[in-house]
């Protein structure tokens, strides 16, 4: 296949598009590309200012509309049929926003933890907004301070406590640049204009996984979606937190490759913080 900037391709067959996480690359998907590439055309975004990719340009006013236009180009580009949309993160964030905007002919959407915090404004979820406001006021102060490492807040927010201190020193050097762009795709979760009325009007069939070891706004979220948008499942996966596409490779594949999303979603009960 001819190279696309933006990103990496696999396989031929039916089009799947993946869209990566922030502080994440393409080899986030590397394992459940490779074992689909035998039937499926699988296209990993790059996003802005990740993977060698230039930053974006929209710093003093975010906005998704700058990853939206980079993934509608590459599929443009490289295929004509309805596209099956991965997301995982701030990917699942970029992953909706696309479903809901209908730019682009999506015949499935799979969202793996989707950090989309506004959902939570729009559904009055004023419990779990009150959490993700705590800790976004401490990570910009401390960002705004240079603390050292201050990126590791949001690693240990949504994946559990890591001791950051033993990792190579390549690895946090290169995390460390990528905080302005977290900190980008933070003002994007949080100013999105959607509404609950949104959700319930997507038809597009969606599946919707977390872990059951994560953080209770990831749950929440998710549980959100499942219980507004009108075609959806709701997946579970045993002993997961917010890495599962790498740490869970194997479930989070039969969550992708499962079977056509069935009626109507059902309202599951909210998530507390621990």
């Amino acid at each position: 296949m001819n190279d696309v900037a933006g990103c990496v391709q696999a396989g031929s067959g039916e089009p799947v598009v993946f869209v990566h996480g922030s502080y994440a690359t393409t080899s986030t998907w590397k394992k459940m590309m490779a074992a689909l590439a035998p039937t499926r055309h699988c296209i990993a975004i790059q996003l802005p200012g990740h993977c060698g990719t230039p930053d974006p340009d929209d710093f003093a006013q975010p906005t998704i509309e700058t990853e939206l236009a980079l993934i509608e180009r590459v599929v443009a580009q490289l295929t004509d049929q309805p596209i099956h949309l991965v997301g995982h993160s701030y990917g699942g964030v970029v992953a909706l926003a696309l479903a809901l905007k209908g730019s682009v002919p999506i015949r499935e959407l799979t969202l793996f933890e989707p950090v989309a915090t506004w959902v939570l404004n729009a559904v009055g979820d004023a419990a779990m907004q009150a959490h993700v406001d705590a800790f976004l006021e401490r990570y910009r102060h401390d960002a705004a301070a240079q603390v050292p490492d201050a990126w590791s807040q949001v690693i240990a927010f949504w994946g559990g406590a890591a001791d950051v201190d033993k990792w190579p020193a390549h690895v946090r050097v290169g995390m460390a640049e990528l905080m302005t762009n977290n900190l980008r795709h933070w003002d994007v979760c949080t100013r999105s204009t959607h509404t609950q009325s949104d959700l319930q009007g997507l038809s597009v069939p969606t599946r919707i996984a977390h872990g059951s070891a994560s953080n209770p706004v990831a749950c929440a979220i998710a549980a959100h979606l499942h219980a507004q948008l009108p075609h959806s499942s709701l997946q579970v996966i045993e002993g997961a937190s917010h890495t599962l596409v790498t740490s869970h490779p194997d479930e989070c594949l039969a969550v992708l490759t499962a079977g056509p999303v069935m009626g109507a979603s059902q309202t599951p009960s909210s998530p507390s913080v621990a």
